[in-house]
């Protein structure tokens, strides 16, 4: 039996997890040149400082396109709704984090950057769980 015609993905589904992506993969780009700046690579500064807005701007997009899949499913409870939840946690998280790495310790802002890596982790299993 062919899955993609019993099971199609929507539109809003297939833009989620894109997003998803996106995002991890800018939280990874973080992970890297926050590695380089404990090195005391400071070349590693602008690109790490950068970087931030690239995950807030796809943590952005990912919250959007969350809501876009919550609101094609009917509003209700179950998977959308969760994902959107999570989504929103991770676009908090996110502020959160790069307030604590601008203004704060970083006895602080490097375990919420862990946090915020496990519930966008957590997004992404959402995502491709959606039907």
């Amino acid at each position: 039996m062919d899955r993609s015609t019993t099971n199609p993905a929507t539109g809003p589904l297939w833009l989620l997890r894109v997003a998803v992506l996106l995002h991890l993969a800018a939280i990874l780009w973080e992970g890297a040149t926050a590695g380089q700046l404990v090195t005391f690579n400071a070349d590693a500064l602008p690109l790490h400082y950068y970087g931030a807005f690239g995950v807030h701007t796809l943590a952005g997009l990912q919250a959007l396109a969350a809501a876009l899949y919550w609101q094609g499913s009917g509003r209700g409870a179950g998977l959308p709704r969760t994902v959107l939840l999570v989504s929103l946690l991770a676009f908090a998280l996110g502020f959160a984090q790069a307030a604590l790495g601008t203004y704060g310790p970083l006895q602080a802002h490097v375990p919420l950057a862990l946090v915020l890596t496990g519930v966008a982790v957590w997004t992404a299993v959402l995502a491709w769980r959606g039907r």
